[in-house]
């Protein structure tokens, strides 16, 4: 069986795990939407398609000429993840205390979680940190090495200026951004995400055109929507500062550029989470070695593409003329 952790948290019975579950979509768009299959073990092997084979005409009493679709196997590993939430007993029984001290705990350490999830979502390299899953960023680039270009939209604008300068400016960033749209498989993302600086402009943007569309996430907030995708603000790392897409990408060769990635999820057929068992929630309850409460969440998880035309971005975008 395999859901979403919004579907999750509609059939949850256990209070401590869906409070947890709540406060982690509260905090991450991203763990909102992705469906997660359970595998079992720490890596699995997806087929990712290569090429599709020919066909041709032939002439009478004469054969076909025989030919195949090529595939590519992979190996989609499972990262170790999760934390453990501590409370003193002294301060957990304090009677002064405005909150109870372990859901205070509790709702930080959960906003950590999610903000570092988030972050590894875009930015995860396995290269450079063998701990982490592979995310979208270093998918991509591995989908143009594979000669899928048409995943990497280059807004080519060498003003640095920014979108919303003039009605010229706003249309070549739709351009592109409808070109990004089209890249996706079915010609129709779920999500394009970015960060809060970039989707601010691209809402005026909309607006200003009359091309904005509106939704509603599960806690009823207003969710701005282009051509069937919502625009999601990726938000910023722990330290609640660093933004997770920059505005300081040269990749378009400018400056204080930043990027809008886009997904269409689907287990089996386009890029969906992977996990070794479902999220746990474990009450330790006081600890032998020190007088503390500890909760556990433990979720071993990953991600696996296997349809290169489910992921794409579009790059070299400014959204104003400011650093």
């Amino acid at each position: 069986m395999s859901m979403t952790l919004a579907e999750l948290s509609k059939i949850e019975t256990d209070v401590l795990r869906k409070s947890v579950i709540d406060n982690l979509i509260l905090e991450s768009n991203v763990l909102e939407m992705v469906p997660w299959e359970t595998i079992g073990t720490l890596a699995t092997s997806v087929v990712m398609i290569k090429d599709l084979p020919s066909v041709g005409f032939r002439k009478v009493n004469e054969g076909y000429a025989e030919s195949t679709g090529h595939f590519e196997q992979k190996t989609e590993n499972i990262s170790l993840f999760g934390g453990d939430i501590d409370t003193d007993i002294a301060i957990a029984r304090a009677k002064n205390t405005i909150a109870d001290a372990r859901a205070i705990q509790q709702t930080l350490k959960l906003k950590a979680i999610a903000y570092n999830f988030n972050d590894k979502f875009i930015n995860g390299n396995p290269q450079s940190d063998p701990e982490e899953y592979k995310g979208l960023s270093k998918r991509i680039d591995n989908i143009n090495t594979d000669g899928y270009t048409d995943q990497y939209v280059d807004l080519a604008d060498t003003t640095n200026s920014g979108i919303l300068r003039d009605q010229a400016a706003r249309f070549a960033f739709l351009d592109k951004l409808n070109t990004l749209i089209y890249a996706i498989k079915g010609h129709n993302p779920q999500y394009l995400l970015m960060n809060k600086k970039l989707l601010l402009a691209t809402r005026s943007l909309l607006m200003r055109e009359k091309l904005l569309d509106n939704a509603r996430d599960m806690f009823e907030r207003n969710i701005d929507v282009y051509m069937g995708a919502r625009l999601i603000d990726i938000g910023v790392k722990s330290d609640q500062t660093t933004e997770i897409i920059t505005n300081t990408e040269t990749l378009g060769g400018g400056s204080y550029e930043t990027s809008i990635y886009a997904v269409k999820f689907g287990i089996g057929d386009s890029t969906w989470g992977i996990q070794q068992y479902p999220l746990e929630v474990r009450d330790l309850g006081e600890l032998e070695s020190k007088p503390v409460y500890r909760t556990r969440l433990d979720w071993n998880l990953g991600l696996a593409t296997v349809d290169p035309r489910s992921l794409g971005r579009l790059y070299g975008i400014r959204a104003d003329a400011t650093a």
